[in-house]
């Protein structure tokens, strides 16, 4: 069975997306470089970053809380090479912040292990050096289990 994490989902989210609005400041999204290790410690098992490319997008780090929502572990894989049941939902997401250029939230159901598991996420938009969107941070977070 898999186990989930003693504080909400929602909260976890909600927190993170507090720091990216924080770090943003006046701009349409922060910087990757400003958000340190340090400020992401609470989330790092449940993170993604997603190096956006002309070609496709390719999973710079991917979290081991994550191992199971992509069925293994993607760190410099391509997401185009995603077979798990929940790769159409995370395809959708990274489209809708790169048409948006603005944090995307969703949940989600999939089959993980025999079990059906909710899944809730965010993906937020990161810039480079020249304020144009190259990095999406992905978090995703089980929020329950149906039997």
């Amino acid at each position: 069975m898999l186990a989930l994490k003693a504080a909400a989902p929602s909260q976890k989210l909600a927190a993170l997306a507090r720091l990216w609005e924080q770090k943003r400041g006046q701009r349409i999204m922060p910087a990757r470089s400003d958000l340190t290790v340090t400020d992401l410690r609470a989330w790092l098992g449940n993170l993604a970053l997603l190096d956006l490319r002309m070609s496709g997008e390719v999973f710079r780090l991917c979290g081991v809380n994550l191992f199971p929502r992509f069925g293994g572990d993607m760190t410099g894989q391509p997401t185009a090479e995603l077979r798990s049941e929940g790769a159409r939902p995370f395809w959708d997401c990274l489209a809708r912040v790169r048409q948006t250029s603005a944090p995307v939230s969703q949940s989600h159901m999939q089959i993980v292990h025999g079990e059906q598991v909710i899944f809730e996420e965010l993906a937020l938009p990161l810039a480079d050096d020249d304020a144009e969107m190259k990095i999406v941070l992905f978090a995703s977070y089980p929020s329950a289990i149906q039997a």
